[in-house]
């Protein structure tokens, strides 16, 4: 039974991997049924009507409405991070309040 059941695996695999092969290098050799697969093309009209060219004056209209202006006229204060008060933590990482862009860094003068 067991010789039985190997047999057919390996014959099953072998007619499905013919089948894929036949199927994708000559499939004009392998019929299908193509009852009820129809496939309607519309081609569009001839004449499109011209568009007026559209302005970048037209596209700002539209998208006014979404335009969004935020301003503040007061800074907030956040509490500092307990961390910050670590030396250990502000050698390794920095201080935040320190992260001003220097002018002159070494590999910076060469």
């Amino acid at each position: 039974m067991h010789k039985f059941w190997l047999v057919f695996a390996q014959t099953a695999t072998i007619c499905l991997a013919v089948l894929f092969v036949v199927s994708t290098l000559r499939p004009d050799l392998i019929t299908w049924n193509t009852r009820g697969n129809v496939v309607t093309v519309k081609e569009p009209p001839t004449e499109v009507p011209a568009r007026a060219a559209a302005s970048f004056r037209d596209a700002a209209r539209q998208a006014m409405p979404a335009v969004v202006n935020i301003f503040t006229s007061q800074e907030v204060k956040r509490p500092r991070h307990p961390f910050m008060d670590d030396p250990l933590f502000r050698y390794f990482f920095g201080d935040p309040q320190d992260a001003a862009p220097s002018a002159g860094r070494a590999w910076d003068r060469a």
